[in-house]
């Protein structure tokens, strides 16, 4: 953890000084002051921000975490013999496909709630973790399950001490990787009808010329892909206690 944040602040501090010598270089409204922008952070509270924050965190966690699911039980079913060869045809046909183009049929299915926002995240961040599961579990040595069969173990058993906890990992890495695109999949879908999100807030004060108050929430959504990084690194610790 106290990596995570050195990283992050080593991160933080490279980003402004970057940013400080943009807004000299270009010198123009729409790129403000890093400083006037950190200044402007406790007056997202007049602007309902908590509860534009709170909408977006739990549409990215319900996304990431029915990926999770999903993803662990058809990256299983891939990884079958018995079923790979339906599924992966499946799989390597709406694979290539941009994720992006579903949204205006699921937005005529669902409407523009919170589930139509946390279906697209998961399609979006899905697809990569059933590759990664079924690709993960057939990698893994038959030794190990040769093994775990003289010492007279279950197929249960197996499954819970090898199978599991390889492709736990894999979502786990997938996750993080997946994260910058699921928060952009996010603001996308939250600039269509909705009053409550980050996205939204971030195109309102674009549309009102209010650029420090437009960053300030850039600000707030990067924070928030971080709170998400290092809720991955928390699950790590707990469920690949043994890669340690």
């Amino acid at each position: 953890m106290v990596k995570i944040l050195q990283n992050f602040l080593i991160g933080s501090i490279c980003v402004i000084f970057v940013w400080y010598i943009a807004y000299f270089l270009i010198d123009h409204p729409v790129l403000p002051n890093p400083i006037a922008v950190f200044t402007a952070l406790p007056n997202l509270l007049n602007h309902n921000i908590i509860s534009h924050f709170f909408h977006s965190l739990y549409r990215m966690i319900m996304g990431l975490s029915i990926s999770m699911i999903a993803g662990l039980i058809f990256g299983l079913i891939a990884a079958n013999k018995r079923f790979s060869k339906i599924f992966n045809p499946f799989l390597y046909f709406i694979y290539p496909i941009p994720r992006v183009a579903f949204l205006p049929v699921i937005m005529l299915v669902f409407g523009i709630t919170n589930t139509a926002k946390i279906i697209m995240i998961t399609i979006v961040v899905v697809f990569p973790i059933i590759v990664v599961v079924r690709d993960t579990v057939k990698q893994i040595p038959k030794t190990t399950y040769n093994s775990l069969i003289c010492l007279g173990a279950s197929s249960w058993q197996m499954f819970r001490t090898v199978t599991l906890p390889f492709a736990v990992a894999g979502i786990l890495s997938t996750l993080r990787i997946s994260i910058g695109t699921s928060m952009a999949i996010l603001f996308f879908t939250e600039t269509y009808g909705t009053q409550f999100g980050m996205g939204f807030f971030i195109l309102d004060m674009w549309q009102r010329i209010n650029y420090v108050m437009m960053f300030a929430g850039i600000v707030v959504l990067s924070l928030t892909g971080f709170m998400l990084f290092v809720l991955i690194d928390l699950l790590e610790n707990v469920l690949l206690k043994w890669q340690k």
